[in-house]
């Protein structure tokens, strides 16, 4: 997991660096559907893709949409959690979150960067800082390994480690210019261009183990008839797709999910005005996660910051899932990620102890369990198949939570049942849902047992299992260790 974490920097909507509507995409021979759809068969193949294993003792099976379950009876529920607030790192840098290089003493190098000056023009500086920590709560050695000083510096920065070398990339926007820069000991940088290509400042930089390329979540600004113009004028903030084997020269290209559209664009299910301001990507449970920034240009009277700018407030941040890293879908677009925490959290996640932290630049930590971020669950009785799999050597675990909590505390309505199903969908004798009902708990592998049997004895043989419950949410299921 550490040689597969992704770089990808993230700012406040409070930044300036939105300003200038930069609108030249260099879109370089866009492939056609079926080149894509080849390429993207390609990618399954590849190793280092982001499937789910469904076989043996590497099994998991997320519950992330309604395409991880089947033979519904009842109404399901898939719902995503909020980021939460853990509190102050210790010694963290002033600075926004890059990457991570792992030490093989189980420390590693956290490196980040700071706009300085941003007022005065002259000395506007741009700063990479690292910092060495273990568990991502306490940091140490704080110390600036790049220093550049440019007047037209934009304030948008991505640092990211490509884990094939372990060279350092870090990207920088500079008067709607992509600068690229790298570094193979963290220390010393060579510039390798003055422009990559130009465009907006937003942007996600990731390593993508399919392509073996980097990829590039780059918002573009489009031209739209938009109610409300603000900072950037009559245009809209979009998300745009670019991939790039040495991070200097970038292709465009559209995933089967945009069906041969330049952009990705906000639709008819969603509020009106709304734009995408930004995003954070990384890959979690064989699959990736996108932390997606919402934006609304209000009206110009009603603009909170109208006295010193026309861009408008932060909005919420929403959840987008993929089960390839590219095709993309938006089932929690009504919950915001960041209700708790109140700001969308710095780029990550740093992943310790199966913790996913997210860094402020002011020290404060958002949080979630890894592999706790999406679930299902069902108010009424509710029951579900999974998709078949190898049963594992050595059983089962589910990562469920039990207890639910009513105003007056726990009530004891949560349940959960489970029973084994052969490739006819017919229970197997001795692992029916009465052999095995779990109640008042909250685990992350809950082991499930059928009055003492664990299912060893059905090792490799296509199994499903069929889970009953009610008030419980229900995150993954996994081979027992």
């Amino acid at each position: 997991m550490k040689d597969f974490l992704l770089s990808f920097i993230a700012i406040r909507v409070r930044l300036k660096s939105d300003c200038v509507p930069v609108i030249k995409t260099n879109w370089t021979c866009p492939p056609t559907r079926m080149t894509v759809a080849i390429l993207c068969v390609a990618m399954q193949a590849a190793t280092g893709s982001a499937q789910p294993p469904t076989t043996g003792a590497n099994l998991h099976l997320p519950f992330w949409d309604s395409a991880d379950v089947q033979d519904v009876v009842g109404r399901l529920e898939f719902n995503a959690e909020p980021l939460q607030k853990e509190g102050l790192a210790t010694g963290y840098p002033p600075m926004l979150y890059g990457c991570e290089v792992p030490l093989e003493d189980g420390n590693a190098w956290v490196y980040g960067w700071k706009l300085s000056n941003w007022q005065h023009k002259a000395t506007r500086t741009v700063e990479v800082i690292r910092a060495m920590t273990r568990d991502g709560k306490i940091f140490e050695s704080e110390e600036t390994v790049l220093s550049l000083v440019n007047p037209d510096w934009q304030g948008f920065v991505n640092i990211v480690r490509r884990p094939t070398d372990g060279r350092l990339f870090f990207f920088c926007w500079s008067a709607g210019h992509l600068q690229v820069y790298s570094s193979d000991d963290g220390l010393q940088w060579n510039k390798l261009t003055a422009s990559a290509y130009t465009g907006h400042d937003a942007m996600n930089v990731i390593w993508y183990p399919p392509l073996q390329q980097f990829v590039n979540f780059q918002n573009t600004l489009q031209e739209y008839a938009k109610r409300y113009p603000d900072n950037i004028g009559s245009y809209r903030r979009v998300l745009s797709f670019r991939k790039s084997a040495d991070g200097v020269t970038w292709d465009g290209f559209s995933p089967p999910f945009l069906k041969d559209s330049q952009y990705w664009t906000p639709d008819e299910q969603d509020p009106i005005d709304l734009e995408f301001y930004r995003s954070v990507v990384f890959p979690t449970q064989g699959r990736y996660a996108m932390l997606l920034q919402d934006y609304i240009a209000p009206p110009p009277e009603a603009n909170s910051r109208r006295q010193t700018t026309k861009h408008g407030p932060r909005s919420e941040a929403e959840w987008a899932i993929s089960r390839d890293g590219l095709n993309w879908s938006r089932p929690y677009r009504d919950q915001d990620a960041t209700a708790v925490v109140g700001a969308l959290a710095v780029q990550g996640p740093l992943i310790r102890d199966g913790v996913m932290r997210f860094y402020e630049r002011d020290r404060v930590i958002s949080s979630i369990p890894e592999g706790r971020v999406f679930y299902v669950t069902g108010r009424g009785n509710c029951e579900f198949s999974t998709l078949s799999f190898s049963m594992p050597a050595w059983g089962l675990t589910i990562d469920a939570n039990l207890l639910y909590q009513a105003a007056e505390g726990p009530t004891g309505r949560s349940y959960l049942m489970a029973e084994l199903l052969d490739e006819n969908g017919q229970v197997i004798p001795g692992y029916s849902r009465s052999n095995c009902l779990l109640e008042n708990q909250d685990g992350r592998k809950l082991p499930l047992v059928w009055e003492g049997k664990t299912g060893s004895e059905l090792d490799g043989r296509q199994v499903r299992l069929r889970l009953f419950f009610r008030d419980t949410r229900l995150y993954s299921v996994s081979a027992a260790e």
